[in-house]
């Protein structure tokens, strides 16, 4: 942590730089898929409003459903859309992460270069992507399964969203400690008393920004903005620069 904390100081414009480009990613991202989310949802609402019907009367089959004469062109549109969202978002996070984490990894020493750390990002990405991409469609199918069992059986409770968020979470764990070294067994390599720390400091600074937030709000709405995504996007990026050390020799490791 100490460490961390000196390569931060020698280095404040690259790390304030990898801020920005955080920020800027996520106000791109905003913008180019806003419309797109936007069509998503109304077309999901289309469908579960059309199956809650069906299902009310025929509750199994739920995918065969899907494909009925009348919502079938529904399910196509809404799965283009969503196909065009996957390929938006995957540009716009290997430009903005990829670069952010490029300037991270630079100022903990590492010395590639941006194109080719660009590339391998990229890369990565497609892995990460699929699984995530697993990972939507299988919670689609399980909360349009838990909506319309809501509405047949009460106190019906969602065990398989559970379960799928946690692998969704250990997904997003194992992508995170690849970055440094743009290798997908990162994490399994590196060892728990390095990892674990790393993750419990990112949950301990997110569960304290929580709380710390909606104090602040009460207070000024505008302060605990601006104190939120300071804190929120300083925090990443010194994760991410401290999980690059950590992990800068589990590859070598005999």
């Amino acid at each position: 942590m100490i460490e961390t904390l000196k390569l931060i100081k020698n280095n404040l414009l690259l790390f304030a730089t990898a801020i920005i480009v955080d920020i800027t990613f996520f106000i791109a991202y905003g913008f180019y898929t806003a419309r797109i989310t936007d069509k998503i949802i109304a077309h999901a609402t289309l469908i579960t409003n059309k199956l809650s019907v069906i299902m009310a009367e025929q509750p199994t089959g739920l995918l065969k459903h899907l494909f009925d004469a009348d919502i079938k062109p529904i399910t196509i549109k809404l799965g283009l859309l969503i196909i065009l969202l996957f390929a938006i978002t995957y540009v716009i996070y290997c430009i903005f992460q990829g670069t952010s984490w490029w300037f991270t990894t630079k100022i903990a020493g590492k010395k590639d270069k941006y194109r080719d750390y660009l590339l391998g990002f990229a890369r990565i990405n497609l892995i990460w992507m699929a699984g995530y991409i697993i990972y939507k469609i299988l919670d689609f199918i399980l909360s349009l399964r838990f909506v319309l069992l809501q509405k047949i059986v009460e106190n019906t409770t969602n065990t398989g969203g559970k379960i799928l968020f946690a692998a969704a979470l250990l997904l997003g764990i194992t992508a995170f400690f690849s970055y440094p070294t743009l290798k997908t067994g990162t994490l399994f390599k590196t060892p728990l008393k390095k990892s674990l720390p790393i993750i419990i400091t990112g949950a301990a600074f997110y569960i304290a920004i929580q709380i710390l937030l909606p104090q602040i709000n009460k207070i000024n709405t505008q302060a605990a903005l601006i104190i939120g995504t300071a804190l929120l996007f300083t925090t990443i990026n010194f994760i991410k620069i401290h999980t690059t050390k950590a992990t800068e020799n589990v590859h070598t490791r005999t």
